[in-house]
């Protein structure tokens, strides 16, 4: 008798720590979408103002180039300018994926709270 007690208790308990965890883990995916949209947000503005940087400073170097006076400073610096847009701009993707897996992720326990009911 007391075995079945203990038993029916514990799986009570083991009930409420998958209920907490599922709550839990609906907070954190909540929080993870959200702290990544501002994450893109901010990269994104990164992104706009690397590319105009370069906009505005390719052209002076293109013709420079042309002239045959581009000096090797202006070529190194539109260089790192090109490597860092497009550095920014993999940090971009990358997290437009994360956002979409997590969004996936979370309609993935909807639907199984929704089969559940």
């Amino acid at each position: 008798m007391a075995i079945l007690v203990l038993t029916a208790c514990g799986e009570s308990n083991t009930r409420k720590e998958i209920a907490r965890r599922k709550a839990a883990l609906e907070e954190k995916q909540q929080t993870e979408l959200k702290k990544a949209q501002e994450e893109l947000r901010l990269t994104d503005s990164l992104l706009l103002i690397a590319e105009k940087e370069l906009a505005e400073m390719t052209p002076e170097v293109e013709a420079h180039k042309k002239a045959l006076k581009a000096t090797p400073e202006e070529l190194t610096a539109l260089t790192q300018l090109r490597v860092r847009r497009d550095s920014i701009r993999t940090q971009y993707e990358a997290l437009g994926l994360k956002i979409r897996y997590i969004r996936k992720k979370i309609k993935e326990v909807e639907k199984l709270k929704s089969e559940k009911k």
